[in-house]
Parts: C-alpha cells; sequence; structure tokens
C-alpha cells in the first residue's frame, strides 16, 4: 500500500510541475534540422549549439548559486575530459583551428551536461523532462512517417531549397522502406534518439498500460530509422527489463548475470566458428555487409591508438587498408580514443563509471521505490547507450544528447540534502541528521527546488 501510494503522489506532483523552459528549449534545438544554422563570420553555429551558447553561462549561474548542491568526482571527469578536448584539438590544429573545433566540442558535451545538472534536480523535474522527450519523440516520429512511407527525404529536401544549406542525404531503401532521417542528421542518429529511453521511460509509467504504450510509441518511432544499431538499442533494454523482473527478489544477482553473460560467450565461442563478436556484428544486423565493415573499423582503428596513445591523431586521416575508401569510424568510443588518445577516453570512461556507480550506490539504494525504479531505469538505458556507442558515433545533436542524458542522472547522484530535526527516544540525545530529499519527506522542495 505504502509503494502504491508513493507512486500516485509522485504521479500528481510530477504532473503539476512543469518543464524547466530552458530545457524545452534545448529539446526543441534537438528536433531543428542543422539547415537553421546561424552562420558568424564563416562559423556554422547549428541550432541545438545555439541553444548552449545561450544557457550555459546561465547554468553556471545557476550551480553556483545552489549551496547544496556538491562538485563530485564525476563532475570533476567530466570537466577533465572536456579541458582535454580542446587542449588536444588546439595541440593538433592549431590555437585558433583547434580552439574552434575542441571548443565546439566542449560547448556540446560539457554545455549539455551542465544543463541537465542545474534543472534536473529532483524527481518531479525529472518526470517533467522525461514527459517533454515524449513529445518530442511523437514529434519526430510523425515527421519521419512520410519519408519512409514515401521513400523522400522531404525535411532536408525542403530546407535545401529554402536556405541553400545542401546536406549530405541520400535516400536508402531496406526491407522495402526507406530510412528516414526526419530532423536529424543521420537516420541512425534519428533512431538512437528514439530508443535510447526505453527503460528510462518503463521504470517511470505507473501502469502496465501505460508502460505498452511508452513502449509501443518509441518502437515504433525508431523502426522508421531502419536502422540496425538503434533497433539492438531497444532490444538490449527489452532483454534486461525482461532479466530484471525474472530475477527480482534473487539473491545476488548481478553476480548471477555476469555467470550467465560469461557462460553464454564461453559456450557459444566453443560451438561456433566465428567468435559470438562476430556473430552478432554480421549476422544481427540488418546489412551483414555494414556489420562486417564496422569489425574492421574496430580492428585497424585501435592500431591508430596503439600507434598514437598520447595524444591521438586530432582530425588527420587514419592508417587502414586501401579497400576501406571511406575514412568515417562508426563507433563513438573508439573515435575519441582515436583523435584524443588514451587520456581522452579515460577520462570520459571515468566519467561515466563514477556516475553510474553513483547512482548504484546512492539510487537503488534510496528507501523510495519510485526512485529506485527511476535509477534502475536510467543504468539500463546508460548500458544500452554505451554498447550502441561501439557501433554509431555521437556527433551533433547526438553528441550533446548523451551527455544530457547522463547530465540528467545527477540528482540521483548527487541527491540534494537537508537538515531535519530528527526525535528521539529519551535515551537519546535530538541532534540535526542529514536526509535525502525525497517527495515522501519533503514536497514543498520539489514544488519550489532550489
Amino acid at each position: 500500500m505504502r509503494t502504491l501510494a508513493n507512486q500516485i503522489d509522485h504521479a500528481t506532483l510530477s504532473a503539476k510541475i512543469a518543464t524547466p523552459k530552458p530545457v524545452i528549449f534545448l529539446i526543441i534545438a534537438f528536433l531543428c534540422p542543422t539547415e537553421f544554422s546561424l552562420y558568424i563570420d564563416g562559423l556554422r553555429i547549428p541550432p541545438h549549439r545555439l541553444a548552449l551558447l545561450i544557457l550555459l553561462p546561465i547554468a553556471l549561474s545557476r550551480l553556483l548559486q545552489q549551496k547544496r548542491l556538491k562538485i563530485r568526482s564525476f563532475d570533476l571527469a567530466f570537466l577533465a575530459f572536456n579541458a582535454w578536448t580542446v587542449g588536444v584539438f588546439m595541440y593538433h590544429q592549431g590555437h585558433h583551428d583547434g580552439l574552434v573545433y575542441g571548443g565546439s566540442l566542449a560547448l556540446d558535451g560539457l554545455g549539455a551536461y551542465l544543463v541537465a545538472r542545474a534543472w534536473v534536480r529532483d524527481v518531479a523535474q525529472f518526470h517533467a523532462v522525461l514527459r517533454a522527450f515524449g513529445y518530442a519523440i511523437a514529434a519526430a516520429a510523425l515527421i519521419a512517417l512520410p519519408e519512409t512511407l514515401l521513400g523522400q527525404n522531404f525535411t532536408h529536401d525542403f530546407l535545401k531549397s529554402v536556405t541553400g544549406y545542401d546536406h549530405p542525404t541520400a535516400v536508402e531503401t531496406r526491407l522495402g522502406l526507406t530510412r528516414a532521417y526526419g530532423t536529424f542528421d543521420h537516420p541512425i542518429h534519428y533512431g538512437t534518439f528514439c530508443a535510447a529511453l526505453l527503460a528510462q521511460f518503463w521504470y517511470a509509467a505507473n501502469s502496465n498500460l501505460e508502460r505498452r504504450k511508452r513502449a509501443a510509441l518509441l518502437a515504433s518511432a525508431t523502426i522508421l530509422g531502419l536502422s540496425s544499431a538503434p533497433i539492438l538499442c531497444l532490444v538490449l533494454q527489452s532483454a534486461m527489463l525482461i532479466w530484471e523482473k525474472l530475477t527480482r527478489g534473487t539473491r545476488n544477482r548481478t553476480a548471477l548475470t555476469l555467470t550467465v553473460l560469461v557462460g553464454l560467450y564461453i559456450g557459444a565461442s566453443a560451438v561456433m566458428t566465428r567468435s559470438p563478436i562476430n556473430l552478432i556484428a554480421t549476422g544481427m544486423t540488418l546489412d551483414s555487409w555494414t556489420g562486417f565493415y564496422r569489425l574492421q573499423i574496430w580492428e585497424h582503428g585501435l592500431d591508430n591508438v596503439y600507434a598514437n596513445p598520447w595524444a591521438g591523431i586530432g582530425l588527420s586521416d587514419w592508417n587502414r587498408p586501401w579497400w576501406m575508401a571511406s575514412s568515417t569510424v562508426d563507433a563513438f568510443w573508439l573515435v575519441i580514443a582515436m583523435r584524443e588518445g588514451i587520456p581522452g577516453i579515460l577520462s570520459l570512461v571515468t566519467g561515466v563509471a563514477l556516475i553510474t556507480r553513483a547512482v548504484v550506490k546512492r539510487g537503488l539504494k534510496q528507501p523510495d521505490t519510485h526512485i529506485r525504479r527511476l535509477s534502475r531505469g536510467w543504468i539500463m538505458s546508460m548500458i544500452a547507450l554505451a554498447l550502441i556507442g561501439c557501433t554509431v558515433h555521437f556527433w551533433n545533436v547526438l553528441y550533446a544528447f548523451f551527455f544530457f542524458f547522463i547530465g540528467s542522472a545527477g540528482w540521483i547522484a548527487d541527491p540534494i540534502k537537508l537538515r531535519a530535526k530528527v526525535r528521539k527516544t529519551k535515551r537519546q540525545r535530538s541532534r540535526p541528521a542529514l536526509l535525502a530529499v525525497t517527495p515522501e519527506r519533503d514536497y514543498g522542495a520539489l514544488a519550489h527546488p532550489a
């Protein structure tokens, strides 16, 4: 009964909390096509980056004014990563060009992360942000649907005729349908944007009917991009959701999960002629050649990392066999390692690991059942995004979206604290105690966040 009451209270309170206007502004910017870019002295500023230019100083000011917010180890790791990004590209490209390129990446990454840290500070605001993303995904799907069915990239084609900017697109068909771009730079980006939050939406819902509706929306929207990686992102999260339900109440289920995964890998390796990774890459994709090519990208890309471990290769072309004509590297983590060296990828992975650890430590151990569910959903979505990052490169909007998603867990990893008097028995002295702010303890703090 207490759990049900908590869920009703959460739903009631969250419905009354409006999505923070800066977050709405940024989400709308995520949906704006690149043709809406602003040009200043030959420099192209995409809509989402313009939004971050406006929001970053406001976010910094807001964060500095929140006395109860602490700078955590994961904050420092992400700051170090973005500082290294600027420095390493200045080293490779020179002071001006390197500052422009590295600074743009830092603005996308650190800017989106800090916007989330500044304006997503409690469970009610988190629900409001999820609600805004739900509307954004629905809008993106409505724009993408005619492209998939009618075989034309309507948005980019129309805006090309209006603005004169020619964004590289192609009409690609799979399973008799056209891969939709919608307002995004690539069908993979569109699909990943729609698929990434499945587990998060699932655990935020208060009823089975609501969960099914949300899952149907995300699945339908994702399929329009006809990209293997986003569909695999949905499958991974679905598998984690099923496994979590099947093992609920099982002791040491983390160790059990790892044992099962290792056992499956070893068993598959023993009976198959190809490695399990090779099978997944080439057999679980809509285009087997694409999967094989990505395996080759990893093999030869890592050779470039080993040859340039400290500062990477910057924007220089990477060494590869002659038959690999394209310089594209479809792997977010590998691109970071190749361009920025091991210190760059290490600082990024450290930041992700630290905030995930904090969510596990503080979120999954919360007395509030609903916050535990939200924490579990974020972890599952984070795992799925991290794995998809092995076969998809996050750039422009998706890069900023990735860091915004990470920062959105800051309220769990770094919960607002307050001092409250705790009544003791006659044998104990009354003294101040630190309690994490949760809706069942302090509705006023949620309705009027710091």
